[in-house]
């Protein structure tokens, strides 16, 4: 079991056992309440207080056992405890334990209840001695007066000073899971767009393709007489080219979640586009350079457009976020497929993860193309020194289909 399991494990048992607990502390206080007023020689505290009777030892009772509710029902054990005090005080009985549990329940009225209520207690418990004072109680003087409103005072102080704690931190925790929710719903956010985006650019792969199979078509009908060899070859290039355009169909079906092809979309970008685009950054300022090692060869269409936006959105971030003078681009074909390499010598990650060109979710939107592509996409500091994004994609649509 982890530590995290443990805790909440802890938590749970303790919630379960507090009421038990809070009853307990109840008849524990009353029980002790009671025994000071009927053990002590209340003629020789005072020889004006009355010894014990039966009105005083069940105020004293329901006093001590308000206490059971003090953190369930703050200001309800507050009122009923001070009522049971006053009865005892006011029939001139000793008062005991008493004095000091009201400190307790004080203290509790200010820490599990509404300020409100805590500021109110406290003004009433001032009032009510100063009161008892004027009235010339047993066992209440002057200097007894100021060290009980001094304690009264300290007493809340710190109950007020535990509550304002305790709503501070749910606060924290109540901003921290609101910021977490939002985060998911930004990436979540972002993952339905890239898939909306790369829809559309699909419809214009295979749009192409279809272009493409109806030139073969009337090429071989065309020589299907005069020249065998050519309408067989233009027979294999539609067939490679319906293969090609159903497998990316299918897939494009699987994302698309919306009616609405955008026709002002960008035309498509490929392997064959890096050049410009590198050169661009340089113009920026970077000492951007690109390599392509490996022995090229034809990739289906949605993977070369992966290829140029991961090339893309990793430049973009090299410009906007790291502050690095030089990157480093690599296109590597092997025999699954193609890797692609992003480097610089920058401040490394960017402050946000996943940050992009699009509000802090780039990578993250391209880590979901290029999962759904069927590659794995990677990212993150080197060294302290730089930042890295390294993807692999395969071949073509076909694994993932």
């Amino acid at each position: 079991m982890g530590r995290s399991d443990g805790v909440g494990a802890w938590a749970g048992l303790t919630r379960r056992l507090s009421p038990y607990v809070d009853l307990a502390v109840g008849l524990v206080a009353a029980a002790l309440s009671v025994t000071s007023l009927v053990t002590n020689d209340v003629a020789a505290i005072d020889p004006r207080l009355h010894p014990a009777d039966a009105w005083s030892v069940a105020a004293t009772a329901v006093a001590g056992l308000s206490l059971a509710w003090r953190r369930s029902r703050p200001a309800g054990s507050f009122a009923v405890f001070l009522g049971g005090c006053l009865v005892v005080t006011l029939t001139w009985h000793y008062i005991g334990l008493l004095s000091v549990l009201l400190l307790v329940s004080l203290y509790s009225l200010a820490a599990h209840g509404r300020r409100r209520d805590g500021v109110a207690g406290l003004a009433v418990g001032l009032a009510i001695f100063v009161g008892l004072a004027l009235l010339d109680v047993p066992d209440l003087g002057a200097s007894d007066l100021l060290q009980a409103c001094a304690l009264l005072i300290a007493a809340w102080a710190l109950g007020d000073a535990i509550r304002s704690r305790r709503t501070q931190q749910a606060e924290r925790l109540r901003v921290a899971e609101q910021e977490a929710v939002t985060a998911r719903e930004l990436a979540a956010r972002a993952v339905v767009e890239e898939r909306l985006r790369i829809a559309r650019e699909l419809h214009d792969v295979v749009a192409h393709s279809m272009s493409l199979i109806a030139v073969q078509a009337g090429v071989g009908g065309h020589v299907i007489r005069s020249d065998v060899a050519a309408a067989e070859r233009s027979l294999d290039i539609i067939a490679e080219t319906s293969r090609r355009a159903l497998t990316q169909t299918r897939w494009m079906l699987g994302l698309l979640r919306a009616d609405d092809v955008d026709p002002a979309a960008p035309p498509m970008s490929t392997i064959g586009d890096l050049d410009s685009l590198v050169e661009g950054v340089r113009e920026a300022g970077v000492d951007a350079s690109l390599t392509v090692a490996g022995h090229a060869r034809t990739l289906d269409l949605a993977v070369e457009l992966a290829v140029y936006r991961v090339v893309q959105e990793s430049l973009t971030n090299v410009l906007k976020h790291s502050g690095a003078s030089r990157a480093r681009v690599r296109v590597t074909y092997v025999q699954d497929g193609v890797d692609v390499e992003v480097s610089d010598q920058g401040r490394g990650a960017p402050r946000v993860p996943g940050a992009g060109a699009s509000g802090g979710h780039g990578l993250a939107g391209l880590r979901e193309r290029v999962r759904l592509l069927g590659g794995v996409l990677d990212y993150g500091a080197v060294d302290g020194a730089g930042f890295r994004v390294s993807a692999h994609l395969p071949s073509s649509l076909e694994a993932v289909s």
